[in-house]
């Protein structure tokens, strides 16, 4: 028999509530929170752990067959409107446990990906969406970008962001510079004595290193790249958006 929530004050609810908004709560935690049947469906088949799944009867119904043995819980109208961020919510949530990265996959990847305080979640998200579409399952963040378990950025990046593998750092100058002592082609993008990006080969491995959307890249972190590269666009226009660039550098590099 299934067990039912009436009360928006549960325990278990709250604890949810609380992972979707306090980032620090969910690094200190080890757990996540995702909303809406698709992003919850995928994670599942992912294979991450449930900690705890809430559904809507009539969802869980349209689902039932894909719950065996997952700790799901029937919530109320009430419950689900305390929970949804969206006046249009969904009926279902879940709460699951992170996965650790694994540096060994960064350092022999032959295609990664390294943001600098990228901040804003869609643009994280987007990216990550991206990577994954042209093979860059490994991906290195500064502890200043957004975080890839909020709610958003899982939304955003249609669940990219928890199906690669993301290895937090703080020293991003001194990962670029020990990627190089390990071989890869650091390409950072940059205006002043950069080069057109398709004027010269760049051999894999490769990192593409992709910076803030106000500031770029630090001067650090382009000064210990290997190759400085700028994308060709009209005068028209000073830059492109952080995603978009990603995006253009990713698949120019992608090595195939």
């Amino acid at each position: 028999m299934l067990n039912i929530i009436q009360s928006k004050d549960n325990p278990k609810v709250k604890n949810a509530i609380k992972l979707a908004k306090d980032a620090k709560f969910r690094t200190e935690s080890g757990l996540f929170f995702a909303a809406t049947p698709k992003v919850v469906m995928d994670i599942l088949s992912a294979g991450f752990i449930a900690e705890s799944l809430f559904f809507m009867q009539d969802e869980y119904d349209r689902y039932e067959d894909k719950l065996t043995g997952q700790p799901v819980y029937i919530i109320t109208d009430a419950v689900n409107q305390k929970m949804s961020e969206d006046r249009t919510s969904q009926g279902v949530f879940g709460v699951f446990r992170m996965k650790k990265p694994d540096i060994n996959k960064i350092f022999s990847a032959k295609k990664l990906i390294v943001l600098e305080d990228v901040q804003d979640p869609g643009n994280m998200g987007a990216i990550m969406r991206t990577a994954l579409a042209f093979g860059y399952k490994n991906i290195v963040t500064s502890t200043k970008c957004a975080d890839i378990y909020s709610p958003k950025v899982l939304r955003s990046s249609m669940t990219a962001s928890v199906k690669l593998n993301v290895y937090k750092v703080k020293d991003i100058p001194q990962l670029v510079k020990d990627l190089g002592d390990k071989g890869f082609s650091t390409v950072a993008t940059c205006l002043e004595n950069s080069r057109e990006l398709g004027s010269e080969k760049i051999n894999l491995p490769v990192a593409v290193l992709i910076g803030n959307e106000g500031n770029g890249l630090s001067a650090g972190t382009i000064a210990a790249s290997t190759h400085k590269v700028k994308i060709p666009m009209s005068e028209e226009i000073e830059s492109l958006n952080a995603a978009v660039s990603a995006s253009v550098m990713m698949w120019e590099l992608r090595g195939e």
